[in-house]
Order: C-alpha cells, then sequence, then structure tokens
C-alpha cells in the first residue's frame, strides 16, 4: 500500500511540473533559472515518474526559447523576422541549439554512454563473454570513422534534416532490434549500420550547424549542445538501470528506443535546420560591419598548409594524442559492469555514470578557459593528470559506492580532454589555416584505433581476473599522453605558419 501510495505522489508532482511549465509557456512568462531547478527537483522527486520527467525537461527548454503566447502556436513562427527573432526577444538560434542537444542525447549518448549498462547482464543471459560482446562498439566506431569524410561531403549536397532524420531512424530502428538478439553477431550486424547514423549525428554536423547559426558565442552553442547531452546521460542511466533490473534488458533496449524517437525526430523533422537562410534569417549576432571585417581576416588566416602538416612528425604524434585520450574515454561505457563484478550492483554503475555526465557538463566549458588561459598544452596536461587521480580513487575505492562515484565523476576529466582539449591543443600547433581538413583526419584516424576501446578493456578484465587492473592499464596510458603533449609542443616549432594562400607550393 505504502509503495502505491509513493507512486501516486510521484506522479502527481511529475504532473504538476508539467502543467506548470506550460502554464508558463501559454501565458508568455519567462522561466528564471531557479524556476527551471524547482521545476526539476520536483519532476525528479522520485523515481515512479522518470519516465514523465524527459517530457517535462523538453517543456523547460522549449519554455526557455519562447517569451510569448503566440510562438507556442504555428501562426506565431510566422512572425519570426529576418533577424530571426522569436517574438522579437529570442534567436531561433537557441531553438536549433537545444533541438540539436536533444537530437545527441538520443542517439549518440543512448547508443555510446548507456550502452555500458547492457553489457553485463547482456552476457549473462545469452551466455557469452564481455570481450566477445563490446566487439561490436569496435565496429561501430571504425565504421563511423571512415564514413565522417562522407558525412562532411553530403552536408552541402543533401538538406541537414533529411540526412539527421535518416540517421536517427537507423540509430532508433537498431536499438529496437537489439531488444530480439540472442547472439552476438547479432549486435556486430546492428553495430555496423549504427555506425553509418552516428557518423551523421556526431560533432562533425554539430560544429558546421552551430558556426552557420551562430555568428557569436559559436563555442558556447556547441558547449551547450554536450551538455544538453550531459544531462541527458545522467538523468536516464539510473534510470535505464532500474528498468533493467525490475523488466529486463529487452524491455530497457525497447524503452530506450521509444524515449529516442520522442527525443529526436520531432527536433530533426521540424526544428533543425543547416543555415539560416534556410529559414530566410541571418544567423545570430550578425552585424554587417562586424561581418566586413571578419570576412577580411579570413582571407589572411595563418597557420600550416595541410599538405605540410600530414608529413610533419607533429601530426602523427597528435594522431597518437587522440587515440590514446579516446582510448580510455571509454569508461562511462565500463562503469555498469565494474560496479557489477566488484559487488556494487548495477543501480551503482547508473549512478557512476550519472556522476561523470553532471561533472562533464562543467568541465567543458572550464576546460576552454584553462586553455585560453594557461596554453592548450599546459591544460592538456593538467588534465590528464586529473584524469590520473581518478583512476588512484577509482582502484582504491572498489568497495564503495561513494568512492567509486567520486571518481567516475573527476575520470570524466578525460571528456573534457576529447570535446575540448585536443582539439584547441591542435589548433594552437597548426592554425586556422587548414584546420578543417587537418583535424577531421587526425581524429579519423585516430577513431580507428580507439574502436578497440571497450573490448580492450574487457580483454583486460578477463585475462587478469582483476577488475582494477583495467584502471591500473589506464594510469599509466595517461603516462604516455603526457609525454607525447610535451614532445609534440616541442617539435612544433620546427613547422612554420602561413598566410592563407593557394599557392601551397611555395611552402
Amino acid at each position: 500500500m505504502k509503495e502505491d501510495t509513493r507512486a501516486s505522489i510521484e506522479t502527481h508532482l511529475c504532473d504538476l511540473g508539467a502543467l506548470t511549465t506550460l502554464h508558463y509557456a501559454s501565458e508568455g512568462d519567462s522561466l528564471s533559472v531557479g524556476d527551471i531547478a524547482l521545476l526539476i527537483a520536483i519532476v525528479l522527486a522520485g523515481s515512479g515518474g522518470y519516465l514523465k520527467s524527459e517530457r517535462v525537461l523538453l517543456v523547460v527548454i522549449y519554455s526557455l526559447t519562447v517569451s510569448k503566447k503566440d510562438c507556442c502556436t504555428r501562426e506565431g513562427m510566422r512572425h519570426m523576422d529576418t533577424k530571426g527573432l522569436i517574438g522579437g526577444k529570442v534567436h531561433y538560434a537557441w531553438v536549433v541549439m537545444a533541438a540539436f542537444g536533444l537530437t545527441m542525447s538520443g542517439t549518440l549518448g543512448t547508443l555510446t554512454v548507456l550502452a555500458g549498462s547492457f553489457f553485463y547482464p547482456v552476457c549473462e543471459d545469452i551466455g557469452c563473454d564481455l570481450s566477445t560482446l563490446t566487439l561490436y562498439m569496435t565496429i561501430m566506431t571504425i565504421v563511423l570513422a571512415l564514413a565522417l569524410p562522407v558525412v562532411g561531403e553530403l552536408l552541402t549536397k543533401v538538406k541537414l534534416q533529411f540526412i539527421l532524420t535518416a540517421a536517427a531512424i537507423i540509430e532508433i530502428l537498431s536499438l529496437a532490434c537489439m531488444s530480439l538478439f540472442t547472439e552476438p553477431w547479432m549486435w556486430y550486424v546492428v553495430g555496423a549500420i549504427s555506425g553509418l547514423g552516428l557518423a551523421v549525428t556526431s560533432t562533425v554536423t554539430i560544429t558546421p550547424t552551430m558556426g552557420n547559426w551562430f555568428y557569436k558565442r559559436t563555442g558556447l552553442a556547441i558547449g551547450m549542445v554536450w551538455a544538453i547531452q550531459s544531462a541527458y546521460d545522467a538523468i536516464v542511466s539510473p534510470m535505464i538501470n532500474l528498468v533493467i533490473l525490475e523488466f529486463g534488458w529487452r524491455t530497457g533496449y525497447l524503452c530506450l528506443a521509444g524515449l529516442s524517437a520522442v527525443l529526436v525526430l520531432p527536433c530533426t523533422i521540424f526544428l533543425i535546420r543547416y543555415r539560416p537562410e534556410d529559414k530566410g534569417m541571418l544567423p545570430y549576432g550578425y552585424d554587417e560591419k562586424i561581418a566586413s571585417a571578419r570576412e577580411s581576416n579570413q582571407r589572411n588566416l595563418s597557420g600550416i598548409p595541410s599538405k605540410v602538416a600530414f608529413r610533419s612528425l607533429p601530426f602523427y604524434l597528435c594522431v597518437g594524442v587522440v587515440m590514446l585520450c579516446q582510448l580510455t574515454s571509454c569508461m562511462n561505457q565500463v562503469f555498469p559492469t565494474y560496479a557489477e563484478v566488484v559487488g556494487l550492483g548495477l543501480v551503482a554503475g547508473g549512478l557512476m555514470v550519472s556522476a561523470a555526465s553532471i561533472c562533464d557538463i562543467f568541465f567543458n566549458p572550464i576546460a576552454g578557459m584553462t586553455s585560453d588561459r594557461f596554453s592548450p598544452t599546459r591544460s592538456m596536461v593538467l588534465w590528464t593528470l586529473i584524469t590520473m587521480v581518478s583512476f588512484v580513487i577509482l582502484y582504491l575505492g572498489s568497495s564503495s559506492v561513494t568512492l567509486s562515484c567520486i571518481g567516475a565523476g573527476i575520470n570524466d576529466a578525460m571528456y573534457a580532454i576529447c570535446g575540448v582539449g585536443y582539439s584547441t591543443f591542435a589548433l594552437s600547433l597548426f592554425g586556422m589555416r587548414d584546420f578543417e581538413k587537418i583535424f577531421s583526419r587526425m581524429v579519423s584516424i585516430g577513431s580507428l584505433i580507439a574502436s578497440l576501446g571497450v573490448p580492450l578493456m574487457m580483454w583486460i578484465y578477463e585475462a587478469t581476473g582483476v577488475f582494477q587492473n583495467v584502471f591500473v592499464f589506464c594510469f599509466f596510458v595517461d603516462i604516455v599522453i603526457i609525454g607525447l603533449v610535451l614532445l609534440v609542443n616541442k617539435k612544433s616549432k620546427t613547422l612554420k605558419w602561413m598566410q592563407h594562400s593557394s599557392d601551397i607550393r611555395q611552402a
């Protein structure tokens, strides 16, 4: 009886949060930070209403982008002027940003971060080794890396909403199909297919889209996209672990597929567009005088020509840095299995993922600030040292849920390195001249090798019989990363930057 009463209270709390938020949106009142915090607190008051909380969060995000009643209607959307303002106050670029964040949450976040919750229960049920099952993650990453250049070409030829929607459908169907699988090879097949989708719903589309919509604050917009995904992972991870425990992993896959469909498809079909011109608008922060000056500066961008960079030692050392960083950034997928193996339980593993995701919301902007203040090289060394501390905590805290969650949270410093760290590091080495070509090649090569991350971690555990040895291995990998960063910084002094010119031969 008590459980029924509790569930009833939790459901009513979630409904209260939803109704309150909808009231704000319909009456034209803006939400303060305190209002949002209160609403989220109400929604998350108990586990019984978790799934409804996603609906409420959607409404909260939408309420942030509108401030007048008629903006919530189709007719009201027609009142946006050429500057992209909704109701004369909020630029539509922020709607695109929020929509992209939800799209990333339901696709990339679901298929990578949340995938770790399924490894142990699936292997226990179908009777296979962890390293055997998780090989599908390697296949998925390899296909993703190989497809990235193709996606870059498609962005200029096919409407973004079409390829995003197609990719989202592929990923959602992949999740749903996983609920029916009985053999590891089935995951291998769907891993290759979903890798094609992930190549679209990844940073290769985020960065140029935000760059098109945001003439100013592009970095903030990109950071907010990742922050929304991290918030999603933090909220959904413990929820999906509870679903798996109560109803089984097959139901868990179906729930994630349904949730992803609700979050992603409305965004890709109705909200996201590649350029402001697609909706007859101007980018956020656009000013003709500023634009003229900016375009003038772009004609004189300095840096290393791509053909020169591809023949240089610093480039291949940077590939090594990217490879090793991505290799050890798979911990969120490993934590649920670790928690189960050491006896902490699957729910504790979900809490570890949540702790990491919450920290990631703050780590990415802080990593950007340290890079600006102390130089990208020093920032890379600092954040790598932080990850080394996290591995020590994880090694010593296997008997404590609290220590494990603290270690997992600090460990997300590596995600800050992968999100901000090595991109600013590479930019400081090679400049803006041909940065897109250089960095995309660097990440593509690095990702191919790093695709072995999850199976390698599981193999280390199975070969040694002690999961903590995974953290020992990663600790020494971090030492190598620091050494490579310092070596790259030293060797890069031989590179000679050039002004932007079509004449590569002068290099």
